[in-house]
């Protein structure tokens, strides 16, 4: 009898949908409408960017039960919960005048239900049937094709119906998925298959699964999450304040908001070139050249003035950088946790970035209040992305998953 073709690129498949339409309608389309959520509630800059601080305040707080009900609960019931809320999170918006409405129903649904449908779920999903080759799958469901779209889409519908049904399409566009998501297979073993490459190295993946507390007593874990959230806070902000410092000099919202889509047109480089890397020389390396790479062209941010031609050339490289994260994040916690804490592991990471996510967006829109420019938060990013980058430079975990209980680094 033949056997049945592996199912894994099928997943790589429907993951990739299902991350490209949840991360670029909760967070790329949001950069695109915060100006006309500032002036459609009559609020500051600030208050109106924190719709995306209330999805990263609970995006890090259920993260880590996420990442636990993994080992109970199907991910394809968890992504299915999280599609029905977070669309039916958007029908409501739809219909509120109140900003304190607004941001209650980001915190109370939209957050939770991002959370449920996609990083995490996701990313063990396509990791559970890759153990080689795995930066490549990761890199292919991390190419943020939605982030590069959904920026123009929201524009052109928030010229043609406004805000509210802005809300209710990004609503209607997450319903879509859900007949999709049933098709999910998050264990080779459920359809009898085994993932690609789990002969070869059933050794290095057999390790019993750590418990949070262990997990987050590990240096190496610790210096991962905070290398994480530095680099996410940084793509946070910049992806929401984005239009905002473009049209503020000068520059068209359309013009403005394609810098928004060239900043996700370039994760479709981004992520497979990152995932290609660190298949190649490790994560922890990757996310060294990933941080400093990003150094020159946020300084150029502050020169480029209102040339559009400069302005999109910076968001494409910084894109380029900004959408590989999620992809080394996923294959680094793979080789420094091992394959069964990846799902636990991520989702107690996003609790540490937790204040550092919450922060990022509404802190540059108080910085700009406060100095009328937005240079004061390109040089503390900077002086970030230097940081991480000598960390993750120096710094090698022990090879040995068994080396765990270890506090220290060793030598590569």
């Amino acid at each position: 009898m033949k056997a049945a073709p592996f199912a894994g690129w099928q997943m790589v498949g429907i993951c990739f949908l299902i991350m490209n339409c949840a991360l670029g309608v909760n967070f790329a389309a949001y950069g695109a409408m915060m100006e006309t959520i500032e002036r459609d509630f009559g609020t500051s800059r600030a208050v109106a960017s924190m719709g995306l601080s209330m999805v990263t305040l609970t995006l890090g707080i259920l993260a880590p039960l996420v990442g636990g009900l993994l080992r109970r609960i199907s991910a394809r019931a968890l992504i299915l919960t999280g599609l029905a809320l977070n669309a039916g999170g958007y029908f409501l918006l739809g219909q509120v005048h109140d900003i304190r409405l607004f941001l209650g129903i980001y915190a109370l649904m939209i957050g939770p239900g991002f959370t449920l449908a996609g990083v995490v779920p996701c990313t063990a999903i396509v990791s559970n049937w890759f153990v080689t080759g795995r930066g490549k799958a990761l890199g292919i469901i991390n190419m943020p094709l939605g982030n590069a779209l959904m920026p123009l889409l929201a524009a052109a519908l928030l010229i043609r119906f406004g805000l509210a049904g802005t809300l209710v399409g990004n609503g209607l566009i997450l319903a879509a998925l859900i007949p999709l998501a049933w098709l999910l297979v998050d264990d080779p073993a459920r359809i009898g298959q085994q993932p690609m490459g789990g002969m070869a190295q059933a050794g290095a993946e057999s390790e019993a699964p750590l418990s949070a507390a262990r997990i987050l007593r590990q240096p190496r874990f610790i210096i991962l999450s905070l290398g994480v959230a530095l680099l996410s806070a940084a793509g946070l902000a910049i992806m929401t304040h984005m239009v905002a410092l473009a049209t503020g000099r000068g520059v068209p919202l359309t013009s403005a908001s394609l810098m928004l889509s060239i900043f996700g047109l370039a994760g479709l480089v981004g992520a497979p070139l990152f995932g290609w890397l660190a298949d190649r020389i490790g994560g922890g390396p990757s996310f060294a050249v990933l941080a400093l790479a990003q150094c020159l062209p946020w300084l150029g941010l502050i020169v480029a003035g209102a040339q559009l031609p400069i302005l999109l050339g910076l968001a494409f490289t910084i894109g380029l950088c900004c959408n590989g994260i999620l992809t080394l994040f996923g294959v680094t916690m793979g080789e420094w946790l091992a394959q069964a804490n990846i799902g636990l592991g991520m989702g107690l990471c996003y609790l540490i970035q937790l204040p550092f996510l919450f922060a990022a967006a509404p802190l540059a829109g108080a910085m700009f209040d406060r100095f009328g420019s937005y240079t004061p938060t390109i040089l503390l990013h900077v002086g970030s992305f230097v940081a991480i980058g000598l960390v993750f430079l120096l710094y090698r975990p022990n090879r040995s998953i068994g080396s765990l209980t270890s506090s220290g680094p060793s030598a590569a």
